[in-house]
């Protein structure tokens, strides 16, 4: 994947990400005509979906690193490799 597809990506996922969080504040202030369970539901749909929105894009920034890195001929930022044991 290139830098120009990543950009875009993670703005779609924002985007959706702010749409989430936008109807979820709408049904937890106008949502009072609706059962309750069925509010909570709905709640933990769009503000979970709106977790993961926000969260996704900086998973795929460590994973366009790594695979950077690894393209680059370096190692990718995280734990060491462990030493063969004897």
């Amino acid at each position: 994947m290139d830098e120009e597809k990543l950009k875009k990506r993670i703005y779609a996922f924002q985007f959706a990400g702010i749409l989430n969080l936008f109807l979820g504040c709408y049904v937890l202030l106008y949502g009072g005509g609706v059962e309750p369970g069925t509010r909570n539901i709905m709640l933990a749909f769009f503000f979970g979906f709106a977790i993961l929105d926000f969260w996704f894009p900086t998973h795929l920034k460590k994973k366009f690193a790594q695979q950077q890195a690894l393209m680059q001929g370096q190692t990718p930022a995280g734990p060491p490799p462990e030493a063969p044991k004897s």
